[in-house]
């Protein structure tokens, strides 16, 4: 029975759906990324940006497309997907944000064959995955984070709290019981689920942090604050773990962004093919064609030249002509 428990913590029951829930009213496209499912939402302007999302524990990218519209109707295109053992994805098991990240890094690399700023917006599970990848990695342009967790161990000995209703002393030796079997069944070390508390992270962030939360104690996220070096902004939310953001704090979100984000946008009459716009793009595109309209002066110089000696040649045989 004991180890059954441990089963539900690392296998969580995945969240069942069809491709038609996806939907949210703006051009999707799925893709697979190494067993990963995957869908990219398309803005109706042509932009650099893309918002990654990554959903939290015992979620699924169905979690993001109530995100979707708000996003995309703001210039972004907007990308989510299940993680390993989540979902629609591969995988046996969760790891609350140790391979997760490897997953993260994946459709990443994916996003940056056609974006120039990432941005990651994660929720629980998912905000500490993006704090962990960022950690390593210095390509995001912002990050978004709603209600993260520094240490493991404090998340699963309040789930046991909240599931008991038992004392501390029995929740921590519970705790335990459980660390010592979930590493003999799955080879897996919750201790070492945990943030430094110095974060080395230098792109601008957004921490969504509520006193409410029943799950996460308030000092993960004053930790997580104190600890970040970018420029950083809090905002309180008034609701639990896993309520629904409200409108507000969506809005919030979107305008964080758009003020960390410059916007290219084309008219797709103009560039029916073009993926993504990139102001800096833009700006080699204009030098380039200063360039080749200097090239182009120059060769209409040249050519005038050439023909001016021409004419003076001609007008000279000429005249030697008429003096013999």
């Amino acid at each position: 029975m004991f180890d059954g428990y441990c089963r539900q913590i690392m296998q969580p029951k995945r969240v069942a759906y069809n491709k038609s829930d996806l939907e949210c009213g703006y051009p999707r496209q799925d893709f697979q990324l190494q067993g990963l499912q995957c869908s990219l939402y398309k803005c109706n302007k042509y932009t650099q940006s893309c918002v990654l999302y990554l959903h939290g524990y015992n979620g699924s990218r169905l979690e993001a497309v109530q995100y979707a519209s708000f996003v995309c109707k703001s210039d972004f295109d907007f990308c989510s997907f299940d993680f390993q053992a989540a979902g629609q994805s591969e995988g046996d098991f969760v790891t609350f944000g140790l391979k997760e990240e490897e997953n993260v890094a994946l459709v990443i690399r994916h996003l940056k064959e056609k974006y120039f700023h990432i941005i990651l917006w994660g929720r629980s599970m998912g905000a500490t995955t993006a704090l962990m990848y960022t950690q390593k990695n210095q390509n995001i342009k912002c990050l978004v984070l709603d209600s993260p967790f520094l240490v493991l161990e404090d998340v699963v000995i309040n789930l046991i709290k909240l599931k008991l209703h038992t004392p501390d002393i029995i929740n921590k030796g519970l705790y335990e019981l459980i660390r010592r079997s979930i590493a003999k069944l799955f080879q897996f070390q919750i201790s070492k689920v945990q943030l430094p508390l110095h974060l080395n992270i230098t792109c601008p962030m957004i921490l969504l942090a509520s006193k409410q939360d029943h799950l996460i104690p308030q000092y993960h996220f004053d930790s997580i604050y104190k600890g970040y070096v970018g420029n950083k902004r809090i905002v309180a939310l008034q609701n639990n773990h896993n309520e629904q953001r409200s409108t507000d704090i969506i809005k919030t979100i979107i305008g964080f962004c758009q003020s960390m984000t410059p916007q290219s946008r084309f008219s797709p009459t103009k560039y029916p093919d073009r993926l993504l716009g990139d102001l800096d793009e833009q700006k080699y595109i204009a030098t380039g064609i200063k360039i080749k309209q200097k090239i182009m002066r120059n060769q209409s110089a040249s050519t005038h030249t050439k023909n001016s000696a021409q004419i003076q040649k001609d007008k000279a045989l000429m005249q030697l002509s008429i003096l013999k």
